[in-house]
């Protein structure tokens, strides 16, 4: 999509826009420059209907209104604060935190050996942390579509999870989804049917960190993922053992929520602080006596 106004323009009256961020299933995002506040700088994101029909275009619309209505109201250091939305030419804009750093599907593309276990636990326990805070919203909202893409990891803080485009604030007088949306491989079987939960977020997350520990992509449809130590014989018993739990195929079958896999994640990395720690003792003495 080319500039809605062109490189240079100013939009809302305030925002100019200086070049192209990227471009997603959900639309455009640019870089624009704040001309009423010095020195600073957003992410400019543009819903794309072009080649839609007019059915798509109106459900686009919503889906992106209902996006930037949802997040304007939410405050978490994981999630990329939206400070405002606007109309303009016919399209319609959501001004937003600027994210510095890739995706942790670019750090996938470029990683030629699995992500090291450190790193996959730091990132699971701030997914689930961002999670628990959605879920615990009254009323709760499920993401739905987590995934390596989506998630963005800062490289001035946390990571960032990103693109709020099919989340659901549930409903309990509703009985399920007027849609089933998600991304294949991520999203579960109940997704398909209509039926998410917050559940359904901590199997996207199992097949997130699944993927990390073994550079292995989540078939579509399959809902079939091979034992971790199939790839990763030296992976941790108890990892493994959390991540079979959150790919359970049975929504009541998984962790009841991301706080108690957060609290896993954290006996995982305590256990592995002490082994690291009992190693370097072993190391010393065995230095010592060698002397």
């Amino acid at each position: 999509m080319q500039s809605p106004s062109g490189v240079g323009r100013i939009m809302a009256g305030r925002y100019r826009i200086e070049r192209l961020l990227g471009t997603g299933a959900s639309g455009t995002v640019w870089f624009v420059r704040d001309t009423r506040e010095k020195g600073k700088v957003w992410a400019l994101k543009e819903v794309d209907v072009s080649g839609l029909s007019s059915q798509e275009q109106l459900e686009t619309w919503t889906m992106f209104s209902r996006e930037a209505d949802m997040l304007m109201q939410l405050e978490h250091p994981y999630l990329p604060k939206v400070v405002a939305r606007f109309q303009e030419h016919g399209r319609h804009f959501l001004v937003m935190e600027r994210v510095e750093g890739p995706t942790l599907q670019s750090v996938l593309k470029d990683a030629k050996i699995p992500i090291a276990e450190g790193d996959v636990i730091t990132w699971g326990a701030q997914l689930c942390e961002v999670l628990h805070y959605l879920h615990s919203l009254e009323p709760p909202i499920v993401y739905r579509d987590l995934k390596p893409a989506n998630v963005m990891v800062s490289v001035r803080g946390p990571l960032k999870l990103v693109d709020f485009g099919i989340a659901r604030v549930l409903n309990p007088t509703q009985a399920g989804d007027t849609t089933a949306y998600g991304t294949p491989g991520y999203a579960p079987i109940e997704q398909y049917l209509g039926k998410t939960s917050p559940r359904s977020d901590l199997y996207a997350l199992g097949a997130t960190l699944y993927q990390l520990l073994t550079l292995q992509d989540p078939e579509p449809f399959r809902f079939n993922f091979p034992p971790l130590r199939k790839f990763v014989p030296e992976a941790n018993p108890k990892l493994e053992l959390l991540l079979a739990d959150l790919l359970q195929k049975e929504a009541e079958q998984r962790p009841e929520s991301a706080y108690e896999v957060l609290q896993r994640l954290g006996e995982i990395r305590e256990l592995k602080k002490s082994v690291w720690k009992r190693m370097k003792v072993q190391v010393k003495t065995w230095w010592s006596g060698n002397l």
